[in-house]
């Protein structure tokens, strides 16, 4: 391991420190889990690490009871407010989520409106399309109709004409 403050007792209770590095050396005290401690040597043969806890002394403890992790009572606090963090975001996430599932389903519903609006007129242009051809056709027969009566006249007046009796012409020779 190497030295740094990063290290941790691990979560027993309570670890007794020794004066060298084995357990038939003296007890120091001892030290409670999750305290912070700064790791000097590391004796293999023996699995002791030399260490000075928070309030200066110096000993050591068996390398099984060291850790580079907090112990879970120091990371309770924190893994707590992150949760808390995480649940109101999760909460805004959700609020959001709703907020806009609601935007949604109003934009489809006027789309929904616009579409049969749009639809109903589609329907009302061809109906008004229709009618103006109609009136258009209608139209163009009663030019045609009137066109023709007036033709009719003509070649009626026509034809009466040459039957009336002519006036006759007074012959006045005067030459």
């Amino acid at each position: 391991m190497e030295a740094s403050s990063a290290h941790y007792i691990r979560d027993d209770l309570f670890v007794f420190m020794h004066t060298g590095p084995g357990r038939n050396y003296r007890i120091l005290g001892s030290i409670e889990a999750g305290t912070p401690i700064t790791v000097i040597e590391q004796n293999t043969e023996a699995e002791f690490t030399q260490i000075t806890d928070d309030e200066g002394r110096k000993g050591w403890v068996e390398s099984r009871f060291v850790s580079n992790t907090m112990s879970q009572a120091e990371q309770l606090p924190i893994v707590s407010e992150k949760l808390a963090e995480s649940q109101s975001a999760l909460q805004a996430t959700q609020s959001e989520n709703a907020r806009l599932r609601q935007q949604l389903n109003d934009a489809r519903q006027q789309v929904s409106t616009l579409t049969t609006t749009s639809e109903e007129q589609a329907s009302e242009i061809i109906r008004l399309t229709a009618k103006v051809d109609s009136a258009n056709k209608d139209e163009l027969v009663t030019w045609f109709t009137r066109g023709g009566m007036v033709a009719g006249v003509g070649i009626l007046l026509g034809v009466m004409l040459t039957y009336l009796p002519k006036r006759k012409r007074r012959n006045s020779e005067w030459m």
